[in-house]
């Protein structure tokens, strides 16, 4: 994942992992919503195009890296395409992601020596936007103001969770082949659609830390 795309990168790193302090959801209003309205309601199961303009904190034990990028998001063909630069606005790579694969299309000569590249930071980009979705065989379970969709895994389970809202707030992923979890926080109106300013994910199995503060929305039309 991505502690291989900046393992030789970015000098040796310690091996304690990046603390994120407990999500906070609204107690006040009570979650009913069906299946079907929190599936079509998610955002990230929309036929549209997003163009985010997005500041990253990519944390690997205490070593702290500040990106900036721009991510073209089509959720109708299942694609994103990230052009990443570093603070100095310097391109640090250019990357097209699709559900089963990536292409790198160009990196700084450091990073074209790194293997795992491409497949380590598209692993990410899949986890927080493409896959995994939620779907309609899921188990549904109320938790007052919260709701769970769910399903088995091997050796695990797949969870998402809606607040009262029915936004998005969390996806879950504890099974054999991983161990991780992305929050969506601060929603905000764009448009028909919302959408969360924040998003944090964190892998536990390899310690690292990717913190998104999304800074401009566009829809393509």
């Amino acid at each position: 994942m991505l502690r291989f795309c900046f393992l030789l990168v970015f000098l040796a790193l310690v091996s304690c992992g990046p603390v994120t302090p407990p999500q906070q959801l609204p107690d006040n209003c009570r979650a009913d919503a069906v299946q079907t309205q929190l599936l079509t309601g998610n955002w990230l199961n929309q036929a549209v195009i997003w163009r985010l303009r997005q500041v990253t904190l990519l944390e690997i034990g205490r070593k702290k890296i500040p990106l900036e990028g721009f991510l073209r998001l089509d959720l109708a063909q299942g694609e994103a395409r990230l052009v990443a630069m570093n603070e100095m606005g310097l391109v640090l790579f250019d990357l097209l992601v699709t559900e089963k694969d990536q292409q790198l299309k160009r990196a700084i000569p450091q990073l074209q020596q790194v293997n795992g590249l491409a497949v380590g930071v598209a692993q990410s980009l899949r986890q927080i936007f493409l896959l995994p979705q939620p779907q309609v065989g899921d188990q549904l379970e109320n938790r007052g103001y919260t709701q769970r969709l769910w399903r088995v895994l091997p050796g695990g389970s797949l969870g998402f969770i809606y607040d009262c809202r029915g936004d998005l707030r969390t996806t879950r992923f504890e099974a054999d082949t991983g161990n991780w979890r992305v929050a969506y926080d601060n929603y905000h109106q764009f448009g028909e659609s919302r959408l969360p300013e924040q998003i944090i994910m964190n892998d536990y199995r390899y310690g690292v830390k990717l913190s998104l503060w999304i800074r401009e929305v566009k829809q393509e039309l």
